[in-house]
């Protein structure tokens, strides 16, 4: 079984720890209180349009065309994917050697989740988005539905990711961390979740992670806003008691005192 306390390093292994190392993940805790930040649907592909010049992002979105050819400097070969929402359009450029596997596995029609930095290149009419040697992970043909299935049922969970982790890689270790997680007794008196209808803690993790659907990823985000109300007032509370605990030592005035000279 998995606590909260476990280092992530015994929990999902080196090579999976260290890249979540980069977002200051080092626990299994950390891991699951590093939530979503939005939700794809499956057949919901990503606003394009939408994408900003320097944005790590995961899109979901479509294979329009693809193109490869030799240049003559080094490295040698240039392979350019557009993907498309059905209105905007995205680049992927893949250089050098690496660039003949994305050819074979991205053809025209493939759904996928593409990551990367956003930049732009041209001008005018022909400014376009590109993610330059992105991480892809293909949904097509008898895999979109098992993809989706292994994304939490009809929803994809997108995390906050960086250079060398993907959204669905975290994904991934969340799935493991889940999947074996000893959570202890919920910090949340029964009582008050009772009275507020708020879901257990082990149901809220379930709920954020592995959605069935909207309603339930609800529940879960307003259950764990009350975890982080909770924790909060509590330090406060327990300051305030700390304070009023804390005798004072009188200072009667003398008559030369620092009172007189003041």
């Amino acid at each position: 079984m998995t606590t909260l306390e476990q280092p992530l390093v015994k929990a999902v292994g080196a090579k999976a720890a260290k890249k979540l190392a980069a977002l200051d993940l080092e626990t299994a805790g950390d891991l699951l209180r590093h939530y979503p930040r939005r939700y794809a649907q499956r057949g919901e592909l990503t606003d394009l349009d939408s994408l900003a010049e320097g944005e790590y992002v995961t899109v979901l979105a479509e294979v329009e065309k693809i193109q490869g050819r030799k240049i003559s400097k080094r490295p040698g070969y240039l392979l350019e994917v557009t993907v498309t929402d059905g209105r905007g359009l995205l680049t992927l450029t893949f250089f050098g050697k690496g660039a003949y596997i994305p050819e074979r596995e991205l053809p025209p029609g493939t759904h996928g989740l593409f990551a990367g930095k956003v930049t732009f290149f041209g001008s005018g009419r022909n400014l376009k988005r590109q993610l330059v040697h992105p991480e892809y992970k293909p949904l097509t043909g008898g895999d979109l539905a098992g993809a989706a299935r292994e994304f939490a049922e009809e929803l994809i969970p997108v995390y906050p990711a960086a250079k060398g982790v993907t959204s669905w890689q975290i994904a991934d270790c969340v799935r493991i961390v889940l999947d074996t997680a000893e959570l202890g007794d919920d910090a949340l008196p029964g009582h008050v979740r009772e009275r507020h209808r708020l879901i257990g803690l082990s149901e809220a993790y379930q709920g954020i992670h592995r959605p069935r659907d909207m309603a339930e990823a609800g529940r879960a985000r307003k259950r764990l806003k009350w975890d982080e109300a909770f924790v909060l007032q509590t330090a406060l509370a327990q300051r305030r008691r700390a304070a009023a605990e804390l005798a004072a030592t009188p200072r009667p005035p003398a008559p030369e005192g620092l009172l007189a000279a003041f």
